[in-house]
């Protein structure tokens, strides 16, 4: 199990019983090994889903109102908590997203975007806003943005975790023009155009 930033896992000292339950706060990637007499479950705030043994992501961030998984390889049955008679089997290079009440299956957008794990963040034709929302995740930071017009322009890039917000900021200020304040003492960035 990998964990991302402000993220986690609550786990029993011993897995007593017929299954192994986790639950994750946050973002966690998973690669694990099948158990027929002991299937393992992943909770999360809307969703389980039961591992039929299998390597995926769940981001499940509490206040950002989206859950989502993706399967990279191997099995996986989701539940939602509110229908738990409703489940659905992902495939390979699958994902679903619970968002407003809606669980939502389609096929996994950024193969590269679990690249976290490795230390880099990777953003394929993201829009700024969302950016935003996970680098405040990522960094612990409150960001501002003063000219919500630059919230939908898109940006692709990679970046490695260790270079920092300030990097981040820095590239993606190239490409759109917008001034960056910082309140360390708050811990705040301010984006102005």
């Amino acid at each position: 199990v990998w964990l991302n930033a402000q993220s986690t896992l609550t786990y029993p000292a011993r897995f007593s019983g017929k299954t192994r339950r986790e639950t994750v706060s946050g973002e966690a990637y998973f690669d694990v090994s099948a158990n027929p007499k002991k299937p393992f479950i992943v909770s999360t705030q809307n969703m389980e889903m039961k591992v039929l043994g299998t390597q995926f992501n769940v981001y499940s961030y509490p206040g950002t109102g989206c859950i989502k998984t993706d399967l990279v390889e191997g099995s996986l049955m989701v539940y939602s908590k509110q229908s738990p008679k409703v489940s659905v089997t992902l495939k390979p290079n699958e994902q679903i997203v619970v968002k407003d009440g809606n669980m939502l299956v389609g096929e996994m957008q950024n193969s590269d975007y679990f690249l976290w794990k490795d230390g880099i963040y990777s953003f394929e034709n993201e829009r700024l806003l969302d950016i935003i929302e996970k680098l405040q995740l990522y960094y612990d930071v409150k960001i501002i943005v003063k000219d919500p017009e630059i919230f939908n322009v898109r940006y692709t890039g990679k970046f490695r975790q260790r270079d920092g917000i300030d990097e981040i900021l820095r590239i993606i200020q190239k490409i759109q023009k917008f001034n960056v304040q910082k309140d360390i003492e708050n811990n705040i960035i301010t984006i102005t155009k």
